[in-house]
């Protein structure tokens, strides 16, 4: 019953706040690696990035002082689109695959990277402190954090695409293990991903610890975790560069998110 008028708030929700035509193409201006999508998938994506502005609240997580964010309507839908981008796939309709994103509600923008400290053990058992700057971050059950000029710079001049960095993390965490692994349909559909990317990050971290530039961010091989965000910014942004690095986990990807990004197409389950 609950699932129902849940899906009946979202039906309403999409024919009352339909986003304004000029506001969706200046929002698409500015992610390029959606140039090639076809008509029907930036249909859908319209309609999960309509949901996702009603259900969820894009703040300032600075209101005052010197370096206050107004965060504004384009920002929000830049945001919007982005995280809306991993759902394209999910579900049977939009309304459906927006329940990978039920349970939290706030993205909370920053006007730059912001301080975080963290607690870890050592292999001795001795607990430290780290004191660092982030530029976003994904709490479980909780908000998304970002910084607004890491969001701005787009992954054409950063090589970085933000968003979808942490949003792929939200989207690990569903089954509540931050593994890598999303949660999957049935065991053999496990199996095969988990062996996919563990190839994968197994190679990429042994090319990184050898000292070799590569093309993806290096940053992938800190963690399991990290390598499935990075990689999901390349997978959306940057898919020939994926899928000549690691076919394989390339394809474990198209099946998870039912997309096929180089043909820029919504592939059927």
């Amino acid at each position: 019953m609950f699932d129902w008028l849940k899906t009946k708030r979202r039906e309403r929700a999409l024919a009352a706040n339909a986003i304004p035509d000029d506001d969706w193409a200046a929002a698409l201006h500015e992610l390029p690696f959606l140039d090639h999508y076809a008509p029907v998938a930036l249909s859908r994506l319209r309609e999960l990035t309509t949901l996702f502005l009603v259900e969820k609240s894009i703040v300032s997580g600075a209101t005052s002082g010197e370096h206050a964010l107004e965060v504004t309507p384009h920002m929000r839908i830049l945001i919007a689109v982005q995280a809306s981008l991993l759902l394209l796939g999910r579900g049977v309709s939009v309304t459906d695959a927006m329940r990978d994103y039920d349970g939290w509600e706030n993205v909370v923008v920053y006007p730059g990277d912001f301080p975080r400290t963290q607690d870890y053990e050592d292999e001795t058992g001795v607990v430290h402190r780290l004191n660092e700057t982030i530029a976003g971050e994904s709490w479980y059950g909780g908000p998304v954090l970002l910084s607004w000029p890491a969001v701005e710079a787009g992954y054409d001049e950063s090589g970085m695409a933000l968003v979808i960095h942490e949003f792929a993390h939200k989207i690990d965490m569903l089954d509540g293990d931050v593994n890598g692994v999303p949660p999957m349909p049935n065991r053999a559909a496990h199996d095969a991903f988990k062996a996919a990317i563990n190839a994968a990050y197994v190679d990429f971290c042994a090319r990184v610890d050898a000292g070799e530039d590569t093309a993806i961010d290096p940053y992938a091989a800190e963690l399991i975790d990290e390598f499935f965000a990075v990689t999901c910014e390349v997978f959306f942004a940057e898919p020939e560069l994926l899928q000549l690095e690691y076919p394989a986990y390339f394809a474990q990807l198209e099946i998870y998110f039912h997309i096929d990004p180089i043909a820029g197409a919504v592939v059927a389950a």
